[in-house]
């Protein structure tokens, strides 16, 4: 009669199955796993001019919008296991779209830097050690029209803003597909209960980007250890009691050997801007207040740049970014 059953009730009993071999899996998951952190993270942010009060919106960099989702890795792979002093292990994966425009609304505004739209996806690499942490990672995309990106502004200026639709995004930088090599280290240079001197380098090789930039920067307030800390992303290393508040801030000097974004692509509009006019050596500061609970991350932050071209003056604009780990 057992069998009879079964054999009527097979879906019932693959239910039953796969319930239980579920249930062997979550109970084998939570034994390896340590029970005070979490295993994913996900993150929405955006970057605009428009942010920035007083300050003209819409040049140059004039926005960005990225979403991103991190996993925490356990098991060491091939590369991970060259670390072997690391404390922490995640990789990434992202979404970006980045639109640049010249200073139309200025009439200052000598030099006509080219519209340009950068849509690419990225995939991350996260090394955490004591004092310090290694990102690597490779951005891939399209610059120019089909990046959307002034599809996405000017629905954005006539849907939401009733601002001006911009019709330089007919002329912008032609498609091309982009890709850059990126690196990222930072270590804690000096810190005590309050305050955490660290340096840090970044770095891109491709044909999009291709520049490096070393900084020096300081944390105020309560914080974690720079591997697992919302300023550079990694509070998905943090545990579950995870508590930050504080101040961030730094200064750095960009030295660029190629900007797409500016000169189009190298072998058909490397001519697009003349070189003349590029300042390839420029200075950066910014100026950031996070704080992250157990879950949650909440940043702001405040960039200046002291201008890619030669008679253009001075950038400024802001970030504002959310993530939940679970």
């Amino acid at each position: 009669m057992f069998t009879f059953f079964l054999i009527n009730n097979s879906n019932y009993f693959r239910i039953i199955v796969i319930g239980i071999l579920l249930l062997r899996f979550a109970v084998i998951y939570s034994q390896e796993r340590p029970i005070d952190t979490f295993k994913y993270e996900i993150e929405l942010g955006t970057d605009n001019d428009f942010l920035v009060v007083n300050a003209s919106s819409d040049k140059y960099y004039t926005y960005g919008v990225n979403a991103s989702f991190r996993w925490r890795v356990d098991n060491p792979n091939f590369l991970s296991k060259r670390f072997q002093n690391k404390t922490g292990y995640f990789q990434s994966l992202g979404f970006n779209i980045e639109g640049y425009t010249p200073d139309y609304q200025s009439s200052r505004n000598e030099t006509k830097r080219p519209y340009a739209g950068w849509s690419y996806f990225e995939f991350q690499s996260t090394y955490g050690f004591k004092n310090s942490f290694l990102r690597w990672g490779i951005d891939i995309g399209i610059l120019g029209p089909d990046s959307q990106a002034g599809a996405l502004q000017n629905w954005f200026h006539g849907h939401i803003t009733g601002d001006r639709v911009l019709d330089g995004w007919k002329h912008q930088i032609s498609n091309q597909l982009g890709v850059n090599l990126r690196g990222f280290y930072a270590i804690s240079l000096h810190q005590n209960k309050i305050v955490d001197i660290y340096g840090s380098t970044d770095i891109s090789l491709g044909n999009v980007f291709t520049y490096i930039k070393p900084g020096i920067n300081f944390r105020l307030g309560k914080f974690n250890k720079l591997s697992s800390s919302a300023v550079n992303q990694n509070a998905i290393l943090a545990n579950t009691s995870n508590k930050e508040f504080f101040l961030d801030g730094g200064i750095a000097v960009k030295m660029s050997a190629f900007n797409a974004t500016i000169q189009g692509n190298k072998i058909d509009e490397f001519n697009f801007i003349d070189s003349n006019i590029i300042n390839n050596l420029f200075f950066n500061a910014q100026l950031g207040l996070y704080y992250a609970s157990n879950r949650s991350t909440v940043g702001a932050k405040y960039f200046f740049s002291s201008g890619e071209l030669n008679d253009n003056d001075n950038q400024r604009y802001a970030m504002l970014t959310f993530s939940y780990k679970f």
